[in-house]
């Protein structure tokens, strides 16, 4: 607890997370600073303090069903928000980026704070059933991967006021232009989704319990063939999300556990990003569950094939059926076949027969996104600085 102003500047930070990303894409000549919530960072001063009672008004205190401990808590999150919004006042900034786009809080601003456009970079694929929680989306202003969100958000009740499908940052900036020219280091990748030490709600379980048959199923089908394959941890080594205690085992030796000597085993690095350099070495990538990774290696051109052992489509709804494989439709081609199809199918036909989707779900990499959102972001402050100025 800081008991001072909090420094001034022209662009918020909204959450440390990928500050750095934001920060590379940020027009010159704008100052910065970082808004911390990981933890909060709390500013006690008198204008602060007059803000934050001042703008009290924003709470809601109907019930909705709610029961009387959850109902506690939604009126302490609104009172975290309005402290949020009394502080970023106090700093009166241009502009506040997040790439947190599914940030409850951030939703809040996003509908409470109009003195400063609030623009969200879109760091994951979003799907259907998570727009079933109690959780707002809610973006002034987001730099969207493609025409997917622009289509789909609406009947999600996403609330988006302006898209930008610009395409992943993250990927353009990881893109390594020269394993285009080489030839495919691996026959097979399968990117982890492992969910690691976060509990075992239901939708972890199930994600797990899908990727373990998957899994088994990948392991048989590599007994009777030659295929160089790897697997991509999602933990990163010894880190908090390593071990799973409900599963009793470490990414690693989970993996060990069912594929054996069948596999070799890459480790994440989140800093290098290296799951990106990976996945342009591999010629078909797969995956248990959904993840971001593939739809951003579809994006690079590459064959990919989401499988889903669910059981049900409530987790993959959100995928073409010429990127998934569902293993309780009996009218599908077998998983043998299905990845039988990719292996034997050439690079430059997959593409020719894809790239329709693959623009629908993100731009291509090569349009340097970080420019397009550098300019976006430029124009949406003059944008709004102009409205500002015909008000006053």
């Amino acid at each position: 607890m800081h008991f001072s102003k909090p420094s001034s500047s022209d662009v918020i930070v909204f959450d440390e997370t990928n500050a750095r990303l934001i920060q590379s894409v940020i027009p010159k000549g704008l100052t910065v600073s970082i808004f911390k919530m990981r933890p909060m960072e709390f500013h006690i001063t008198p204008s602060i303090i007059f803000s934050f009672l001042k703008n009290l008004r924003h709470l809601k205190f109907k019930n909705s069903g709610f029961s009387n401990r959850s109902l506690f808590y939604k009126i302490f999150w609104q009172l975290l928000c309005v402290y949020i919004k009394a502080d970023i006042l106090s700093r009166n900034p241009k502009a506040i980026v997040t790439s947190i786009d599914n940030c409850s809080k951030f939703a809040w601003l996003s509908e409470n704070y109009q003195l400063a456009p609030c623009i969200a970079i879109q760091n994951g694929f979003r799907l259907s059933y998570d727009a079933n929680s109690m959780n707002k989306y809610y973006c002034q202003h987001l730099f969207c991967f493609g025409e997917r969100e622009i289509a789909d958000f609406p009947r999600m009740n996403y609330k988006v006021d302006n898209f930008y499908p610009v395409g992943s940052l993250n990927l353009s900036l990881n893109f390594d232009h020269h394993l285009t020219k080489t030839e495919p280091v691996y026959d097979l990748l399968v990117v982890s989704c492992w969910r690691g030490n976060i509990g075992y709600a239901k939708d972890v379980e199930d994600s797990m319990n899908a990727m373990r048959l998957m899994d088994i199923t990948l392991a048989k089908y590599l007994q009777s063939r030659d295929l160089k394959t790897a697997v991509i941890l999602r933990s990163e080594r010894d880190s908090d999300q390593w071990f799973m205690p409900e599963i009793g085992m470490t990414e690693e030796g989970y993996y060990k556990s069912i594929y054996g000597n069948l596999i070799e085993i890459i480790d994440v690095n989140f800093a290098q990003g290296n799951v990106y350099p990976a996945m342009q070495s591999a010629e078909v990538i797969i995956a248990g569950f959904s993840t971001t990774c593939l739809i951003e290696a579809y994006a690079m051109g590459k064959k990919i094939l989401y499988m889903n052992f669910c059981g049900n489509n409530k987790y993959h709804r959100d995928f073409k059926p010429e990127i998934l494989f569902e293993a309780h439709d009996d009218k599908s081609p077998s998983f043998n076949s299905r990845l039988n199809a990719l292996l034997e199918i050439s690079s430059q036909e997959y593409v020719i027969k894809h790239e329709d989707k693959m623009e629908f779900y993100m731009r291509d990499p090569l349009i340097s996104p970080r420019d397009h959102i550098r300019r976006g972001i430029n124009d949406i402050i003059s944008s709004k600085s102009d409205h500002m100025e015909t008000l006053t």
